[in-house]
């Protein structure tokens, strides 16, 4: 039975979720109740989950500067607040399932298309949820 490694960039809507198998690499945007039904679903193959965590960094509250006003600043960290909820659900999720969960804090850059495309081989079109969570799990052994 092949195993498969998946990783995911928690989003209150949808995820964006990434499934490395030994001969598939999949990208998907999903809602929070198709990844349990994933992590369900292929419990047996899971050979770890690798969930992207805000919360490990230090410093959790944004700010943008003068340029954007108080208002947006409180709705912009709100929603950051939301994607970590959902991130730590997850990984209370996968644990419960007794899947093998790493927190990975994420990286400051992120990859724009056309690099993700030349360092993954993926042909078409993705978005920034579904490059961080393919990112995160690029390159490992499965």
């Amino acid at each position: 039975m092949s195993k498969i490694i998946i990783g995911i960039d928690p989003d209150l809507e949808k995820s964006g979720v990434a499934v490395l198998g030994q001969s598939h690499f999949e990208l998907k945007n999903l809602k929070f109740a198709d990844v349990v039904e994933l992590f369900h679903d292929q419990q047996d193959m899971i050979k770890k989950v690798v969930i992207e965590a805000g919360w490990l960094n230090k410093k959790a509250n944004f700010r943008s500067g003068a340029k954007k006003s108080l208002a947006v600043n409180e709705q912009i960290s709100k929603r950051v607040g939301e994607n970590h909820a959902t991130g730590k659900l997850l990984v209370q999720m996968a644990q419960h399932l007794g899947l093998p969960v790493v927190e990975v804090k994420p990286t400051k850059s992120k990859t724009n298309s056309e690099d993700f495309n030349r360092i993954t081989g993926w042909v078409g079109r993705t978005n920034q949820e579904q490059r961080d969570a393919g990112m995160l799990i690029w390159g490992m052994s499965v």
